[in-house]
């Protein structure tokens, strides 16, 4: 049976209104906390999306050598900061630190996170808003408070077990409960535990974050012949590894063309420096529609908002190349392997399970609630 600990008093007697220099304080709270949170997604919010966090993939596993202990503070902090002010990302923040710090060390580093950041949204909904809204709706909030004195542990885990239940809604409500805040902490640790298990175990199966971002540009392991693939190139001057009716040596740029020819004579060494500017000059030719020129799309709306526009324009470049890509591992296929689809099987058994353990855990839960609870 789950019980929860005593229910702490209200700070106001049911139907009186606050002080009116209580209420003015929290009101400037909740406008102060309103202007961080949209400065915040305003200033910062496109730093985190995926599309940046891929071009700073480098950088990032070059911080993370440099700086081990640093990484978990910052992690941990902007975790925190993210969920307890209710900004959105948390799912994408959980598959990155997956895949940045891989599963045991990102399990238990999002797990305390999660949770400490969703105390702190509910510690802020219980000071800015509980007070008014149990003096204005006290009566009609009594049965409720009742029920949830009685047996709030298990409302709260079973609604942190339902995905489609926004995590950051559930905060908010609780905090207008009289939940104590030690209940409310454990409770949301072994509730949310199963969903960032799996959200955590698929971040670190994801080969990087441009895969993920864009799963048609060319990988280093996707390339299963490298000394094969930098001999043919240069015999692109002729037709031999023509993609399309547009040769691919022709739109490589002069010193790419160098570099390649250097390699295929053994001038230059076959290393992860130069895999890398291959791959580079590659999936810039990825991005030309040149490539193939039977692909044909409708003309980019001009007058459209400038978001709007960068959007379409980013749209445009992954159809462009996820249909090269095809046309050159067609060209290649001794050399270069089509990309591997992101979710396996494991995966998706694993979200598969995390569908059915709400259910399962439901019914095992309900066994052991009091007949009295039951019956209401």
């Amino acid at each position: 049976m789950i019980d929860t600990d005593p229910p702490t008093e209200s700070a106001q007697p049911v139907g009186q209104p606050p002080p009116a220099g209580s209420a003015r304080g929290k009101l400037a709270a909740v406008a102060i906390l309103a202007i961080i949170v949209i400065s915040l997604f305003y200033f910062y919010g496109g730093a985190f999306n995926l599309d940046n966090l891929a071009k700073q993939e480098e950088w990032l596993r070059r911080f993370q050598a440099d700086h081990p202990v640093l990484v978990y503070v910052l992690a941990f902090l902007i975790y925190v900061l993210g969920t307890g002010l209710s900004l959105p990302g948390a799912t994408v923040m959980t598959l990155v630190l997956g895949w940045y710090l891989k599963f045991w060390r990102a399990l238990i580093l999002v797990s305390i996170a999660s949770t400490t950041g969703a105390t702190l949204a509910f510690l802020l909904s219980r000071y800015l808003l509980r007070d008014a809204i149990q003096s204005r709706f006290g009566e009609r909030l009594k049965t409720f408070n009742e029920q949830l004195d009685r047996e709030g542990a298990f409302y709260l885990f079973t609604l942190r077990l339902i995905p489609a239940v926004p995590f950051f809604a559930i905060n908010l409500v609780m905090g207008l409960t009289r939940i104590r805040v030690t209940t409310f902490w454990w409770v949301s640790q072994l509730g949310m535990l199963a969903g960032t298990c799996v959200y955590v175990y698929a971040g670190s199966t994801i080969p990087s974050l441009a895969q993920l971002a864009d799963p048609s540009k060319l990988r280093a392991e996707d390339v299963t012949d490298w000394p094969g693939l930098v001999q043919r190139l240069p015999a692109g001057k002729g037709s031999d590894t023509s993609v399309t009716s547009q040769n691919l040596w022709n739109l490589l740029s002069d010193e790419d063309r160098t570099l390649i020819e250097n390699l295929a004579t053994g001038q230059s060494e076959l290393n992860d420096a130069s895999k890398s500017a291959v791959l580079a000059a590659l999936d810039d030719v990825l991005e030309n529609e040149n490539l193939t020129p039977d692909l044909k799309f409708d003309p980019i709306e001009r007058d459209l908002a400038e978001k709007e526009l960068e959007n379409s324009r980013r749209k445009r470049i992954k159809q462009i190349t996820s249909h090269n890509r095809e046309a050159m591992v067609a060209a290649f296929d001794d050399q270069i392997r089509a990309p591997r689809p992101i979710l396996s099987w494991q995966l998706l058994a694993a979200f598969a399970t995390l569908g059915l353990f709400p259910i399962v855990v439901k019914k095992g839960l309900a066994r052991f609630r009091p007949a009295a609870m039951k019956d209401r």
